[in-house]
């Protein structure tokens, strides 16, 4: 009888900070007591696993110890270096890093953060969707209330509103309004200042070659952090073309190299694309364990929120939760 292989738990994060403290208070970010105590809890119950210990199960040279697991940070934060960086050095830990490139090479702000900080500085989510709704009457090219049909409902940690925001607002709507209202709404409710708001926001190229030359890794992370299944051909290619231009300039590797569709948005044709740039892998935001037998185009991952934030009694994952790619 074979005997079954280690099921991989990956965990996603995002922004790891102190938040109470911050100016952002309401923003939806991992304390770094909280973080610093996940870590206690999965080291305590896992064997971590660093990126290149999977590359190597992948190319067939090797196997996952038991309970593995594997840590990674979604979309470039400064916060990355800043506190996740030396927390993961002082434990001889590795993470696996996706900044996107426009982000990281051109301090460009991303429209998925202009509407996380609306958010978190909007005392009222369902004012901010009515906010929302008005602009969308003054441009009229969409009617708010089929809008709301389709789209105002909770995801797995948003309510109605909230959620409703971030559909319309990411994906829902055609680019150029898009970027115009997720702008005007960012330059209303947190800053006029972009650019400033910008470079404090994200790692720079000389942070991620650092945090790399220390034992961190990088991967692909698109170039404007597009909805990948949802972008047109060229779309997809300028989002893949540049997610390979930011790994050249890390000096990480493309070729068998890692690479995480923003808000898990994937579909056949996009791990093609992905997988003829050269990665080998490429992870989603289905929140299971992965099994070394499944797909490596599509490895799952689990949100920070789904595991505790101090050590708990050991218990392997069997929360059953409902399948999101909403981020």
């Amino acid at each position: 009888m074979t005997a079954a292989l280690p099921l991989l738990t990956t965990v996603m994060y995002h922004y790891v900070r102190p938040v109470a403290q911050s100016v952002f208070p309401r923003l939806k970010a991992l304390e770094i007591n909280d973080f610093l105590g996940q870590l206690d809890h999965l080291q305590a119950h896992y064997n971590m696993i660093s990126p290149q210990d999977l590359s190597t199960v992948l190319s067939g040279e090797g196997a996952l110890p038991s309970r593995p697991c594997l840590l990674t940070f979604d979309d470039g934060y400064s916060d990355h270096y800043r506190y996740v960086f030396p927390a993961l050095a002082s434990r001889g830990l590795s993470g696996l890093f996706f900044p996107p490139r426009s982000s990281l090479m051109e301090h460009k702000m991303l429209e998925v953060n202009r509407i996380q900080f609306t958010l978190a500085n909007h005392p009222d989510p369902e004012a901010l969707a009515d906010e929302l709704d008005a602009l969308l009457r003054a441009d009229g090219r969409f009617e708010p209330a089929v809008l709301r049909a389709t789209h105002f409902f909770p995801n797995r940690f948003d309510g109605a509103g909230v959620a409703y925001v971030k559909r319309v607002l990411q994906h829902v709507l055609p680019p150029d309004l898009r970027t115009n209202l997720t702008g005007k709404l960012f330059r209303e409710h947190v800053s006029e200042n972009e650019a400033a708001f910008a470079a404090d926001l994200y790692l720079t190229l000389d942070h991620a070659r650092e945090m790399r030359a220390s034992g961190m890794e990088f991967g692909g992370h698109g170039d404007l952090h597009l909805w990948h299944g949802q972008a047109s051909a060229d779309q997809l290619a300028n989002e893949v073309d540049g997610s390979v231009a930011a790994l050249a300039a890390i000096g990480a590797p493309v070729k068998g190299g890692f690479y995480c569709y923003p808000f898990g948005d994937e579909n056949d044709d996009v791990a093609t694309v992905v997988r003829d740039a050269g990665f080998a892998n490429g992870f989603t935001v289905v929140p299971e364990l992965w099994s070394p037998a499944g797909d490596p185009l599509r490895i799952s991952r689990l949100d920070t929120n789904d595991l505790p934030v101090a050590v708990q009694p050991d218990c392997p994952w069997l929360l059953k939760v409902a399948r999101s790619g909403e981020a």
